[in-house]
């Protein structure tokens, strides 16, 4: 018995197509950069893809293959193109329609190898750059390059790109007058930005930065001492580097906070919560020998020097009290991380978002323009004690 669709109607044929759909290419699925030019330009001649079609996904494939390159070896090396398929990329290059931005990335493609070689050549001469040679190299050539940029680094990088005399002259000085040819658009702009943010074992942002960037700049590495890098003719300093967060006057490993006694004050207090800010203290009334307790816990390498933040406490003078603490933070510092008599000379403190430097050498230095965080006086963590300290620039 047949349907009712059968019997009461026609049947109607979906209309045929009256050309056969042509899928355009997918740059992503060519195997190499010659495999992609020789398919393009067969498709235009066949006409499946129009000019400007073949004029777009070339400058594509181009941009995807320049990605890949290798420097020792690239693709005109690595792949033997034929005299037919050179005398095409030869036309393609002749084409007033390519851009200058093409033209670079073929031309950097075509010397890469050999600014490569040179470019290490004189990196290997700055022993802090010789033992990150590689990573040096890979963040140079990653900051958008042009030949004559490489050029150019090769050529000024024996004489050093950092104005020692404005990077340990106290008080502000922007990038600009820190790194020579930094001007905030440009190759070694980018160069800067990309080292200041490297890290290693131990290794804070700007450390290798500066080390690599000056031959007058050591890494504390290379020059054993107090701070983290050693100048020469100015002596060692430590780094406080803010990459998305301001530092802090601490060091994890020697800082050796009595977090035990802390506590004990906490429970006398009848204090219950996890963080204690100076607020939450002087709202307490703790009596002069728990802040004094509080005081030498927190800082261990200040002796009984701590009387400015506990009068203060006991003052209820909540914003000389948070000065105070600061200052301590800075005196501590200072002393834990000395080597034997040895002291840093000062704190370079270094902001990659304001694009600025600061030096602090004293106490009187670091209250101009300060700005620190939230002061917490207990916490599980010792972190919390030591606030995040920057400058309002």
């Amino acid at each position: 018995m047949k349907p009712w669709f059968e019997k009461e109607a026609d049947i109607l044929k979906f209309p045929e197509p009256e050309k056969k759909v042509i899928t355009m290419p997918n740059v992503a699925s060519y195997p190499d950069f010659l495999t992609g030019v020789k398919d393009l330009h067969n498709r235009k001649d066949k006409g499946e893809i129009s000019q400007a079609s073949h004029d777009k996904l070339y400058q594509d494939l181009i941009h995807r293959f320049m990605k890949k390159e290798s420097f020792e070896k690239p693709w005109f090396l690595r792949e033997a193109p034929s005299t037919e398929l050179l005398q095409m990329i030869k036309d393609r290059l002749n084409d007033p329609n390519i851009d200058e931005k093409t033209l670079q990335k073929v031309l950097m493609a075509l010397e890469g190898s050999g600014l490569k070689q040179r470019l290490q050549g004189v990196l290997e001469n700055d022993p802090d750059a010789k033992k990150a040679i590689t990573t040096v190299t890979e963040q140079i050539f990653a900051a958008k390059p042009t030949t004559q940029d490489i050029d150019n680094f090769i050529k000024a990088y024996p004489k050093g790109l950092v104005n020692i005399q404005a990077l340990t002259e106290p008080g502000k000085k922007d990038w600009s007058q820190i790194f020579v040819g930094y001007t905030g658009d440009n190759h070694m702009t980018r160069v800067v930005d990309r080292l200041y943010q490297v890290k290693n074992q131990g290794i804070g942002p700007a450390e290798v930065c500066l080390s690599v960037l000056s031959p007058q700049i050591f890494h504390s590495g290379s020059r054993p001492g107090a701070g983290d890098i050693y100048i020469d003719g100015a002596g060692h300093f430590e780094i406080k580097a803010s990459v998305a967060k301001p530092g802090r006057l601490f060091d994890g490993r020697k800082a050796k906070v009595d977090l035990a006694t802390l506590q004990q004050v906490k429970e006398q207090l009848g204090i219950e919560k996890p963080r204690v800010n100076i607020k939450d203290l002087i709202a307490a009334n703790p009596n002069q020998k728990q802040v004094m307790a509080i005081a030498q816990s927190i800082f261990r390498h200040v002796g009984n020097n701590v009387a400015g933040f506990v009068n203060a406490v006991m003052k209820k003078d909540e914003a000389t009290a948070k000065l105070e603490h600061t200052k301590l933070a800075y005196v501590n510092y200072q002393n834990m991380s000395a080597a034997g008599d040895d002291k840093f000379v000062g704190v370079i403190f270094m902001s990659l978002k304001g694009k600025w430097s600061n030096v602090v050498r004293n106490i009187d230095e670091l209250v101009q323009n300060l700005a620190v965080g939230t002061i917490y006086v207990m916490s599980p963590d010792q972190n919390d004690l030591f606030p995040q300290t920057t400058f309002k620039f």
